[in-house]
């Protein structure tokens, strides 16, 4: 169990640092064309602010909880993640090791293809 918080913790902290990015390119763009959005458009927008710092919480949580967990607590990481659509990341978290710390890179064009994770 200790392990699958981390690693938990690990992709929950990806993806902070994901929406982190996303909130910065957002605010420059409000701050570009601002006069072009609405009130309801800016506040939607400013909805990145509490996706990023609920993503922190939920990783500053889940580490907490691996830390505190007692080493011999058991749990089966591949029926746990069953239902799990991204394959990827359910592969990650039934191993429960530590890796995927940071979101992979864009490609240098940075074009890429959505829902690529299966």
């Amino acid at each position: 169990m200790p392990a699958l918080l981390r690693q938990l913790a690990h992709e929950l902290g990806a993806l902070q640092l994901m929406a982190a990015d996303m909130e910065s390119s957002v605010d420059d763009m409000i701050e570009r064309h601002a006069g072009v959005l609405d009130a309801r458009s800016i506040q939607n927008l400013q909805l990145l602010d509490i996706l990023n710092q609920t993503l922190l919480a939920l990783a500053t949580f889940a580490g907490n909880a691996a830390s505190l967990s007692p080493p011999d607590w058991r749990i089966d990481g591949k029926a746990v993640t069953a239902e799990l659509k991204l394959a990827s990341l359910a592969q990650r978290l039934a191993r429960g090791g530590g890796g995927a710390a940071k979101p992979a890179a864009l490609p240098s064009d940075q074009s890429y293809e959505l829902f690529a994770d299966g």
